[in-house]
């Protein structure tokens, strides 16, 4: 039985889909490296927000930037949740971030 699984991409702004049967592909390959991708990334920006957060010269532009890192990494980290998620058959309504933190991210 085929099943739809969403990439870690967009085709023209859309969500992008795979139809897979759970076994292996080379585009359900790339999508899980672009997800290991996603976290790897969203792990050395939040190291770098906190190198600037211990950096007691930092300024207020340092410490906005460390925030972008940190919204960044935070919404893969998200992302990835999610996709896994739907994956597993967890409802998506279980996975939605909550208001503040959208608003943060300027969703």
């Amino acid at each position: 039985m085929s099943h739809l699984r969403r990439l870690p991409w967009t085709e023209d702004g859309k969500p992008a889909y795979l139809a897979t049967d759970g076994g292996a592909s080379f585009l359900a390959d790339m999508a899980d490296a672009m997800e290991e991708g996603m976290l790897a990334t969203a792990e050395m920006d939040a190291d770098r927000a906190n190198a600037i957060r211990d950096d007691a010269s930092a300024s207020r532009a340092e410490l906005k930037l460390a925030v972008c890192y940190l919204s960044g990494a935070v919404a893969d980290a998200v992302e990835v949740a999610r996709l896994r998620g739907e994956r597993l058959g967890v409802d998506p309504e279980a996975l939605e971030v909550g208001e503040t933190l959208r608003r943060g991210l300027g969703a």
